[in-house]
């Protein structure tokens, strides 16, 4: 019996994979040790990017550098192969990111991530979570913030 339920499963998860409409799960790697621009939308409480090359990453973002700093950058030449995915919260709350995935369905790429905020009464934030993907030719992405669609933005070739 425990075979045989083993098998109808196996079944079920390969023949999913093979439905039109179907996800597929999208490797991802996420970035820190960047500050956003000031001149980057600073009006906006929040910001949904989808980024294509160095020039326009640089425009956003800038590298803050720390004694002992561990934080993972952006390899030299990743824009080759991968698109970056940003989300930008702006206020008077630190933000902490968390991925929990990223996924393709007919063209839209998902990408799922919780965020919490600590309020602060004494400082304005600009805090980015920043998300790469291997290129690919999709139609849009689709911000999923704790569970709720945020933004669906149309993707640039």
């Amino acid at each position: 019996m425990r075979s045989l339920k083993a098998c109808l499963l196996l079944f079920l998860l390969l023949a999913g994979s093979a439905f039109p409409g179907s996800f597929s799960n999208v490797p991802f790697d996420t970035y820190s040790g960047y500050f956003v621009s000031n001149k980057f939308e600073p009006d906006a409480p929040a910001s949904f990017v989808m980024i294509h090359d160095q020039a326009q990453f640089d425009l956003i973002f800038g590298s803050a550098f720390v004694m002992r700093d561990k934080s993972q950058r952006l390899p030299p030449g990743i824009f080759k192969s991968h698109k970056i995915l940003a989300v930008i919260h702006r206020g008077n709350a630190m933000c902490e990111y968390g991925m929990e995935e990223a996924t393709l369905k007919d063209g839209t790429v998902e990408l799922h991530y919780r965020v919490t905020f600590k309020k602060s009464d004494t400082a304005t934030y600009a805090c980015p979570l920043i998300v790469s993907i291997a290129k690919g030719d999709y139609k849009s992405v689709r911000f999923v913030e704790n569970g709720k669609v945020e933004k669906t933005i149309h993707a640039m070739k």
